[in-house]
Parts: C-alpha cells; sequence; structure tokens
C-alpha cells in the first residue's frame, strides 16, 4: 500500500511540475494576473474587494455592462478589450488610447487610461465626459481624431536590427544621476511596417543608467554607460532594444562631425545642445533634445494601425520604416520615401541614403558589452 501511495504522490508531482513548467513557457496568466494588470493599467493601482465583484465594477465602468458566464471568460474577454486583440477584431483600448494621444500630443503618456481619456476630452471638447462607458468615450475620440476613416489593426512583424532614432527627454549628468536609475527617452521617428504604423513618434522608452564613472585624474573624462531595455509599441508591445555595432555605425553616419562619443554610442542633435555634452571639471551630460540610434533585438510582433481602405496613417515625410519581411524572402527598407531591398540569406540590410546612394551593412553582430 505505502508503495502504491508512494507511486501516486510522485506521478502527481511529476504533473503538477509539468503544468508548471508549461505555464512558464507559455508565459500565461493567472485570472487574478490578468485583472490586476487592467485594473494598474485603467486606473494606475490594484482596486480592493473581491475578485468578483472587482470585475463587475470593471466591466461597467469600461464596457457599460456587467456581463454573465464563468469568471475566467470574463476576465479574458476585458482583458482582450482593453490589452489584448478582442474577439471581434477591432482595436483594443490601449491601442487606441495610444493613437489618438500620438495624434494630438506626438507622445504617449504612462499615466493610468481613465485619466489619459479624461484629458483627452478636455482637449478636444473643452471637458471630461462624466457619462457613458470608457469604451464608448474612447471610440468617440477615435473617430474624432482620425475623421478622414477609421484605423485597423494590421499584424506585422518589425525585424530584429531595424534602426529606432531616439531623444532624450531629461538631462543625464554624471554628477547629478546615479547608477540603476531609469532614463527617459522616446522614439522620435514614426516607425511603419509597409504602411502599417507600429511605432508612433513619442513612443515611450525605458533603460536604466548602467554604470557611471566620475571624472579621474590625468585628464580622464567621466563616463556614462547607458542600458536600453525596450519601447512601447502602439498596441503596448515592448520591443526589445540596444545599442548594437548597426545602430553606432547609423548614429556616427547622421552625426558626422557634430556628434559626440558618450559610453560606447554616439550622440546628435543641434550643435548648441551637443555642444552641452561636456562640460568644465571634466564632468560628462547627455543633454535633454540629443539624439541617438537602437536597434531591435528580436524579430517582435506588433498589432499595428492602419487607416480603413489602405492608407497610411497620418503620413509624415522622412518617417523610418524598418524592414517588412515578405514572401520572396527579402527585406523590404523604406527610408525618406525611397525602397530597397536586401537579401536575407546574406545578413544585409541595405538603405537608400538622402543623397540617393545606397549603403550596405552586414546584419551579424555582437552584445555591446563596452567596459
Amino acid at each position: 500500500m505505502k508503495k502504491i501511495v508512494s507511486l501516486m504522490l510522485s506521478c502527481v508531482l511529476c504533473l503538477a511540475m509539468g503544468a508548471t513548467a508549461f505555464a512558464e513557457e507559455s508565459g500565461s496568466q493567472t485570472v487574478a494576473d490578468k485583472l490586476q494588470s487592467v485594473e494598474k493599467f485603467m486606473y494606475g493601482t490594484e482596486q480592493a474587494g473581491a475578485l468578483v465583484s472587482r470585475l463587475d465594477n470593471l466591466e461597467k465602468d469600461v464596457l457599460g455592462q456587467q456581463t454573465s458566464g464563468a469568471v475566467m471568460s470574463r476576465v479574458d474577454n476585458v482583458y482582450n478589450a482593453i490589452k489584448g486583440v478582442p474577439s471581434d477584431g477591432s482595436l483594443s483600448i490601449a491601442t487606441k488610447l495610444n493613437a489618438v494621444e500620438w495624434q494630438f500630443a506626438d507622445r504617449m503618456s504612462t499615466e493610468p487610461a481613465k485619466t489619459r481619456i479624461e484629458t483627452l476630452e478636455q482637449i478636444m471638447n473643452g471637458a471630461p465626459n462624466t457619462t457613458g462607458s470608457l469604451l464608448g468615450r474612447i471610440n468617440s475620440l477615435t473617430s474624432t481624431a482620425f475623421a478622414s476613416g477609421s484605423i485597423i489593426g494590421n499584424k506585422v512583424v518589425l525585424p530584429k536590427d531595424s534602426l529606432l532614432k531616439v531623444k532624450f527627454m531629461s538631462d543625464i549628468s554624471s554628477k547629478a544621476n546615479q547608477m540603476g536609475e531609469q532614463i527617459d527617452f522616446v522614439v522620435d521617428d514614426n516607425v511603419y511596417v509597409g504602411e502599417t504604423l507600429v511605432l508612433p513618434k513619442g513612443a515611450k522608452g525605458y533603460g536604466t543608467i548602467k554604470k557611471i564613472v566620475p571624472a579621474r585624474s590625468f585628464g580622464r573624462d567621466a563616463r556614462i554607460d547607458l542600458d536600453f531595455s525596450h519601447v512601447i509599441a502602439i498596441d503596448g508591445t515592448k520591443v526589445p532594444v540596444y545599442v548594437g555595432e548597426l545602430a553606432k555605425q547609423e548614429a556616427k553616419t547622421v552625426a558626422g562631425a557634430a556628434g559626440a562619443s558618450i559610453g560606447g554610442m554616439i550622440i546628435f542633435g543641434p550643435i548648441g545642445v551637443v555642444g552641452g555634452a561636456f562640460v568644465k571639471g571634466q564632468s560628462v551630460t547627455i543633454p535633454a533634445g540629443t539624439n541617438t540610434f537602437v536597434q531591435v533585438t528580436k524579430d517582435t510582433e506588433v498589432n499595428g494601425i492602419i487607416q480603413s481602405g489602405g492608407g497610411v496613417v497620418v503620413p509624415k515625410e522622412n518617417v523610418i520604416a524598418p524592414a517588412a519581411v515578405n514572401q520572396s524572402n527579402t527585406t523590404t527598407v523604406v527610408k525618406n520615401n525611397k525602397t530597397t531591398k536586401a537579401a536575407k540569406a546574406n545578413n544585409a540590410v541595405t538603405t537608400v541614403n538622402e543623397d540617393n546612394t545606397t549603403t550596405t551593412v552586414n546584419a551579424e553582430h555582437g552584445t555591446d558589452d563596452e567596459k
């Protein structure tokens, strides 16, 4: 009997371990996790009370009515409506909100969604709307923002090594800042895959100060090393980025003689701004308003947006549209409204420069671990 019980317990443990491993591999979230995630997105914090009552309140606030059915299905539905891909194929609230905010402010806010909706209503209508569901209110804002036609979702892949121009939004100083602090930067150009907008100008970026080395003896300047983590796509997807060799080369090419080398990267921008990078006492500052380039770490699927009917959402000149993978196994790169192709098999990316010359860069890279 003991052997049988022992065998049964072993089987149960194996099954449990297997289920845990599967959950980790699939990146699944529990019902409580999903509910907490959407509450933080909508309100900025997890709400108080029992799970079912919190779900009831969330549905009434967001959808305008309480639904029935299994709790798991209800949580999935409200999660998809807010942060995922709704079952009817429409855009999520997060995507619509990001699109409307970008349209009017050129930057995507990190405030709670409810606050962002109220702010947009204040800007567009003169006062927040105190009636109606949050879904209905964001739909109204979307119709106003994109009056020429509705926007629809389109799943695309933003390829590995796509180059993104980013801008620092606040000073980073070897004197004032410390290792581990967050850095404030945004994507500084609209990024399209074909006609699909995946990263709007102003998309929020995340990273930290990896290392600060103060000024040393014998005239050695201070040093600031940054660790870029990811940028937030139009649908809320985290797009991982870093400063690799392609990004360094692009920044060097764009900056020319006006750039400054700091921590293994090249920053550039208005001459007066870049000139403030090195100040008296051999300290180093990365001034707000300066630019650099990062590159996408891996192929990343994004549910981008296009204008219904196939038009580009608010076309703008000189946008960067990184590589779009097509069926012929080539990479199409659109830059400054010019198109070229590079065979993926050669691990190279060819771009058309502003002077109509072409540049081919080997896409192989290693990890940027410069000390």
